[in-house]
């Protein structure tokens, strides 16, 4: 009697290309949208959408190849996520006006969808090789950013107005103030020029851990240069806030004569950059040595007031999740302070605990004493500075109001899940 053969196991989509293609799909101008679906659906979100969809039939239906395991960033994420909705009630139930309602929905649809891509990095990525495709993938999307900015800055040529693909439509950005100390900062295929520049920070310690364990190093160590650049034209002091973050965080990674000597390298080369072109240079130096009478500081500086205000009205509920609208409220150059008005201080403390335990957790794998293999170490080190960057841009610009920059924040919370799980399967 002949004995039937085996099937063959079903072929699945390994999430790591899903979550390439994801992040690639954020690197686009996120003002090119979904032509006849209306509001602002672009692919990227579309993408992260169907990486909630994923994770959810994965969780709770079985099959598709996710087999979560119990993980204290995804707890972390859903202990925020809860203490976001009971706020939310509150605020619902203490009345949200009406003409709010819409961007509250709106608001809550775009954090879900930022959602699906943590948790699909979290419980998807199983592999170091798996981790190093993603790496990749933000990147060059950023560094395709980043280049265009430079381009923008020295040739006035704006590229992203030369991107047409079927099926999408350009949506304006709104006015956009480029100006700063008579040049015009470049925003590349950011929203704004800082978030470019937030962006291209977050994502230099990936492209450090590539040089070091990733295939083709001199193509990382260029788009390191070209994330750097991006910073430097953007003429943000976010981004020069944040690669100064990176550049002390490397300290622990390389040691201390190896540091010493690429601070020293690094000063050199800023020096003939600065000799290169002196008035960018120029603009640089007074963006930071003038904060204190820069009246975007200032200005940021007058928002506690308000907040404090806002804060005794609605301590527990805020006024309501994505209910902010500016203007008529004031601009909020903070996302802690934003978050404040919205979700209270409940809210405020589980955006630091979502921001800073996945980061710590990371930090953590990383100092483990060689219990586990160097690469996964020094990815753990990209994933905690990344996010630790991110962390601190959080208080510089309403980071969670711009797509690229918030995809990215919550893609490094589920990268921090995914190094945990990989270093506990060490042990």
């Amino acid at each position: 009697m002949r004995v039937a053969a085996p099937a063959a196991p079903a072929r699945r989509l390994p999430p790591h290309r899903v979550l390439v293609a994801a992040v690639l799909l954020f690197a686009l101008p996120q003002n090119l949208v979904i032509a006849g679906v209306g509001g602002s659906l672009t692919p990227g979100r579309l993408l992260g959408a169907l990486c909630l969809l994923w994770w959810l039939v994965a969780r709770f239906g079985g099959g598709l190849g996710l087999k979560p395991a119990p993980n204290p960033v995804r707890a972390t994420l859903f202990g925020a996520l809860l203490v976001f909705a009971a706020a939310n009630v509150l605020a619902l139930f203490l009345g949200v006006p009406d003409d709010r309602l819409g961007a509250a929905d709106r608001n809550t649809l775009l954090f879900a969808v930022c959602t699906g891509l943590a948790l699909l990095a979290c419980d998807g990525l199983d592999r170091p090789g798996m981790l190093r495709a993603v790496f990749g993938a933000v990147v060059l999307g950023a560094s395709a950013s980043a280049f265009t900015a430079g381009v923008q800055f020295a040739t006035k040529i704006d590229l992203r107005s030369y991107l047409s693909f079927p099926g999408l439509s350009a949506q304006g950005l709104g006015t956009v103030d480029l100006a700063r100390g008579g040049l015009e900062r470049a925003l590349g295929f950011a929203n704004h020029p800082i978030e470019l520049a937030a962006v291209c920070a977050a994502a230099v310690p990936l492209a450090l851990h590539l040089i070091r364990h990733g295939r083709h190093p001199l193509l990382w160590w260029a788009c390191a240069a070209v994330l750097s650049g991006g910073i430097v034209v953007s003429i943000s002091r976010t981004g020069l806030l944040g690669l100064a973050l990176v550049l002390l965080l490397s300290l622990p990674r390389i040691g201390g004569l190896r540091w010493g000597t690429g601070v020293l390298l690094l000063g050199v080369a800023v020096s003939l950059a600065a000799t290169a072109v002196p008035r960018l240079y120029e603009v640089l130096a007074n963006t930071i040595l003038g904060a204190r009478t820069d009246n975007s500081l200032t200005g940021r500086l007058d928002d506690y007031g308000y907040v404090a205000d806002k804060l005794a009205a609605a301590p527990l509920s805020g006024q309501g999740f994505g209910t902010y609208t500016a203007p008529p409220q004031p601009y909020l150059d903070n996302q802690y302070l934003l978050t404040a008005v919205e979700s209270g201080l409940p809210g405020v403390l589980a955006l630091a605990a979502l921001l800073v335990l996945p980061a710590f957790l990371a930090w953590r794998t990383f100092r483990r004493p060689g219990s586990i293999p160097a690469e996964l170490r020094d990815a753990a080190w990209a994933v905690a500075t990344g996010l630790l960057v991110c962390t601190v841009c959080f208080a510089t610009f309403d980071a969670l109001s711009f797509p690229q920059f918030q995809a990215l924040t919550f893609l490094m919370i589920g990268l921090a899940g995914a190094v945990v799980t990989q270093a506990g399967g060490q042990r």
